[in-house]
């Protein structure tokens, strides 16, 4: 028994202005310390908060979970319902859009 499997041609070009065209994001790491008060962390403008890491921790947002995302138009802020421990390190890693 013989198959045969035939691929349709693929359009170099278009596919390539298909990747130029859409968005390329950036991610970085901002670092905060926790000292069992704070519990709003703000980020710079421009920045995303795509993971939150208490102590080393993945934690999971949403109101009755670990933390919140308010956005005000201008800046996101990660909001904690349990302010972290004093000493804990804050990670939040987000992204942006390179333009």
């Amino acid at each position: 028994m013989t198959v045969y499997i035939e691929k349709p041609a693929v359009n170099l070009r278009a596919e390539l202005a298909d990747l130029r065209n859409q968005p390329r994001y950036v991610q970085e790491v901002f670092w905060f310390a926790g000292d069992s008060t704070e519990i709003d962390f703000a980020l710079e403008r421009g920045w995303k908060p795509k993971f939150v890491y208490d102590a080393g921790s993945l934690q999971k947002e949403g109101s009755g979970d670990e933390y919140t995302v308010v956005y005000d138009g201008f800046t996101y802020t990660v909001s904690f319902n349990v302010a972290p421990a004093s000493g804990n390190d804050i990670g939040i890693i987000c992204e942006r859009k390179d333009y």
